[in-house]
């Protein structure tokens, strides 16, 4: 299987590197904007510069390598910068998407397309594949805008892979990964990071936070998404975490998992300063996932999170020997 990957050096896009190479024996072709992957980084890979901004440029792209399938993970995550840049952000994120999409179409090549739970409001008890979205933020519309440009484009071999709450260890370059807490459920690395330095994880419970998600293991979404290249059947797959939790037990099973203090762990209320800076920026409450259809399609479920947990915590300390 020959792969081209956008968004190669993050925390997803080195994970889908890592595991295309080490589980699927797939040659590997990556987009690169920005720093390239550190020296130490044992994935080679061809490296292609590449704005995608310049959407002729993404077109040349696909059509010089001819891939059989492209991960499209690259993304903006600044949510103050997206909701401030709109027509800049939508830019990169829609009309990009929609660029990969159709030099896929045009080659021949599968397309999959990595999304977010943020396409839901936080606000209904169970969500699934079918379920319709409701986006309350910025990030979220265009997510969502992208889904459905590529369900309606016609003669598109396409995926839709949704995560949520990703952590892990960004392979290609570890100095990128961030480590902060933010209002998404995207803390993960941060409670590791503090706790295992024993340091207090005030854990933000409210008001405007993500307070429940699937989080995702980026080696176990990878794969999800590895999964999802090699399939044949058009749609949105939940390529999550299969199991649901809070925040707070989200902290205190990595305690657990990883041996540390528990007693660091402290919810508090959201940092006044952070709500003042996304003031304007509404987050999904409590977004509970379905995944079965997924699981049907790709044979197998995405692991719970004590099984996600304890894969991390073999990635964390083989990547730290």
């Amino acid at each position: 299987m020959r792969l081209y990957i956008t968004g190669g050096t993050g925390l997803v896009g080195s994970n889908v590197i890592r595991l295309a190479q080490e589980r699927y024996d797939a040659e590997v072709i990556a987009s690169l904007y920005g720093p390239p992957p550190e020296k130490d980084f044992k994935y080679p890979y061809e490296l292609d510069e590449l704005d995608m901004q310049d959407h002729d440029a993404v077109k040349a792209s696909i059509r010089k390598y001819k891939p059989d399938a492209v991960i499209h993970c690259a993304a903006l995550l600044d949510q103050v910068m997206m909701y401030n840049q709109r027509g800049l952000a939508w830019q990169i994120m829609v009309e990009g998407t929609r660029a990969f999409a159709n030099a896929c179409r045009d080659t021949g090549a599968r397309m999959v397309f990595v999304s977010s739970d943020w396409v839901f409001d936080g606000m209904q008890p169970i969500v699934d594949e079918d379920s319709p979205p409701f986006p309350v933020n910025f990030y979220g519309i265009m997510k969502m805008a992208s889904e459905r440009e590529l369900s309606s484009m016609a003669d598109l071999n396409y995926g839709v892979g949704r995560l949520a709450g990703v952590y892990g260890i960004n392979y290609a370059i570890p100095r990128l990964l961030r480590k902060d807490q933010g209002l998404g459920f995207d803390l993960g690395n941060w409670l590791i990071d503090q706790l295992s330095h024993k340091r207090v994880a005030p854990v933000w419970m409210g008001p405007n936070v993500n307070d429940v998600a699937n989080p995702t293991l980026a080696s176990d979404g990878a794969d999800m998404l590895i999964r999802l290249a090699q399939h044949d059947q058009n749609g949105i797959f939940h390529c999550f975490g299969s199991e649901s939790v809070n925040r707070l037990e989200f902290a205190h099973a990595i305690a657990d998992i990883f041996n540390v203090d528990a007693g660091l762990i402290h919810a508090v209320p959201t940092d006044p300063e952070v709500l003042a800076v996304h003031a304007n920026i509404r987050v999904p409450f409590r977004t509970r996932a379905s995944i079965d259809k997924t699981a049907t399609a790709l044979g197998r479920y995405a692991l719970d999170n004590r099984e996600a947990m304890l894969q991390y915590k073999g990635e964390w300390e083989e990547f730290h020997a």
